[in-house]
């Protein structure tokens, strides 16, 4: 059994329906709603023990009926949440997420208890990175939070992984730390500055390597993505063909796979492609916690892919 050792955030998602995102100054009346759990961090820590490894979160919740609610639903699920901080100083995180009927979605996320999640609480969970097989960052926390904690992991021998989203700059002595980046194309342009107005994802991604920087991971929503290694090589996956009911936690479902994938010895391609369908699973339920996919459930949807489609 692999484990990942989960550093990030965790909201209560309040999901409404509607036609389209609402433009400046618009009232939508909007179809269902919905309530379930979320946050990048949340997410990824509870796709991983769906995936059947030994889970951890590291995180902060308030003391409030949404917070008990988290960790419940992450115990339920076999996350160890030993490390989850319970903070009297701030509310749980929320975010509201409008979903149109194409799947796509758009979010406001008020931080809460997520921003208390300090260099201390990095510190307390060294034991956790130590017995741990990765560490997996998102930037819903801190900028020093995640710089000091991918140092840390990478000093307890942790294979690193940042999920970079919503992206925000990295001292230059980060960069060596991050063993897989995964982005997509906006926080790939926004990382390669202002050379990436003129350049094409390749070349960005190169530009962005040269920073000491081991992997890079570029997601393409149904377009697949791209993975780019220190040496130069680089190649495409390609997306499953599935339809679209909601992409709210689809990246962190393939973050959490290509986690799992990797440390359980896949190869990088394999384990690409592993990621892609826990990913595509992912888009096929409305809500974030409710939509992550179990391991046997990826297992099929691998197992009834065949032809050039899924070929890496």
């Amino acid at each position: 059994m692999s484990s990942v050792a989960v550093v990030g955030s965790l909201n209560i998602d309040l999901v409404i329906r509607a036609p389209h995102c609402p433009k400046k100054g618009e009232t939508l009346v909007g179809g269902p709603f919905g309530m379930a759990g979320g946050g990048k961090g949340a997410n990824q820590a509870l796709a991983a023990a769906r995936l059947n490894a030994q889970s951890y979160m590291i995180g902060c919740i308030g003391n409030d009926e949404f917070g008990k609610k988290l960790r419940a639903v992450l115990c339920e699920n076999g996350v160890d949440c030993s490390q989850l901080q319970t903070r009297r100083e701030a509310a749980t995180g929320t975010a509201v997420i409008t979903v149109t009927h194409d799947g796509e979605s758009s979010i406001i996320i008020s931080q809460g208890a997520n921003s208390l999640l300090d260099e201390q609480a990095i510190f307390d969970a060294k034991e956790i990175f130590s017995r741990s097989d990765c560490a997996l960052f998102q930037m819903e926390s801190p900028a020093d939070t995640v710089t000091t904690g991918l140092k840390l992991a990478r000093q307890t021998g942790c294979m690193t992984f940042l999920s970079a989203e919503p992206p925000f700059s990295l001292p230059n002595e980060s960069w060596n730390n991050i063993d897989y980046m995964i982005l997509n194309e906006r926080a790939l342009s926004f990382y390669a500055g202002k050379k990436g107005e003129k350049l094409g994802i390749v070349e960005m991604a190169r530009e962005i390597l040269k920073r000491g920087l081991h992997n890079l991971v570029v997601t393409q929503s149904s377009k697949g993505g791209m993975i780019f290694t220190q040496d130069g090589e680089y190649f495409s996956f390609n997306a499953f063909n599935i339809r679209s009911v909601d992409n709210t936690g689809a990246r962190d479902a393939f973050c959490a796979g290509l986690c799992v994938g990797l440390c359980e010895g896949m190869p990088i391609k394999a384990a690409a492609r592993f990621a892609s369908a826990c990913g595509a699973l992912a888009c096929t339920k409305i809500g974030a916690h409710p939509s992550l996919p179990w391991r046997h459930q990826v297992g099929a949807l691998l197992g009834e892919a065949s032809g050039d489609d899924y070929e890496l």
